[in-house]
């Protein structure tokens, strides 16, 4: 069966143009380090690898939401050391000054030194953080947590909001600690009242505040180990996030990544084929037009 020039032309020009195409489209791969350079290449593979990348910037979001979660715990966690600290030495003073062998000058020094510490925790609980923000007055990051009165009463400012980062699809975690958490109206009228008994020698006074003291150490307690537990469960969390960001990456890798010495391989059989087809193109073309001079 003959073929005609013309059809000879079309046929030849149509499977150079087919291998030119595979050996741009292996070039494109190559340089974008992609298994596909157009998503109409196969979509279902296009839209899993859309999925995943999607996936993979939810983890930084996390990431990010774990790393300001740590940085403000960790600012909460100096505090309460502070406070605690501070309350240690209160209960000291208080043990101390309580028995009636102790004169009169010695619980007003006494007297001076909780006066100074008590204004040490109010100025504590209104602590800010780099933003400006007071971190213990709930979702009122403006407004200082506690606030003292011209008579000297001290007040919760704040409100009762908690305020909670995703850390996860499914997962979100609190991470602030509340004013009250730390201190009530009342305790701070408990340690201005130990003072009023210190300078008025009251001994009877000063151990009946011990018990105050004590409260006050174990609520200052238990809001640490709160704290604590809330600051293991975003290290936790971190973890889970890594893991997933690492899971995720291989799939990407598996799906989307370009396997370079199998495409450089397959680069150059197909640059191989194209060279032979045109060099058997022109050698085929000369001869036709040969032929048909003679």
């Amino acid at each position: 069966m003959r073929v005609s020039t013309s059809q000879f032309y079309k046929v030849n020009g149509e499977q150079m143009s087919a291998s030119q195409s595979k050996v741009a489209e292996l070039q494109a791969k190559l340089g974008s380090g992609k298994q596909m350079v157009r998503p109409s290449e196969d979509p279902g593979k296009a839209n899993l690898i859309s999925s995943l990348e999607g996936a993979k910037k939810r983890q930084e979001t996390y990431t990010k939401n774990v790393d300001a979660a740590e940085t403000r715990l960790t600012a909460e966690s100096a505090v309460l050391d502070s406070m605690t600290t501070i309350m240690q030495r209160v209960t000291q003073l208080t043990v101390q000054s309580a028995s009636d062998t102790l004169g009169a000058s010695d619980r007003d020094v006494i007297a001076t030194e909780i006066e100074a510490l008590r204004d040490e925790l109010l100025n504590l609980t209104n602590t800010q953080d780099l933003t400006g923000a007071y971190i213990f007055s709930g979702n009122k990051t403006s407004s200082p947590a506690f606030v003292e009165d011209s008579n000297g009463t001290v007040l919760y400012n704040g409100d009762y909001g908690r305020m909670e980062i995703n850390v996860s699809d499914v997962r979100s975690i609190a991470i602030n600690t509340l004013g009250p958490d730390l201190f009530s109206a009342a305790d701070f009228k408990a340690l201005d009242d130990l003072v009023v008994d210190l300078r008025n020698a009251n001994g009877a006074g000063v151990r009946t505040k011990l018990a105050n003291v004590n409260s006050i150490n174990d609520r200052l307690i238990n809001s640490y180990g709160s704290m604590a537990g809330r600051l293991a469960a975003i290290e936790s969390q971190r973890s889970v996030i890594d893991e997933t960001t690492l899971r995720i990456d291989e799939l990407l890798i598996r799906e989307d990544d370009l396997d370079y010495a199998e495409a450089v391989t397959e680069l150059s059989q197909e640059s191989v084929a194209l060279q032979a087809l045109q060099a058997s193109f022109v050698k085929v073309a000369q001869l036709s037009l040969f032929n048909f001079l003679r």
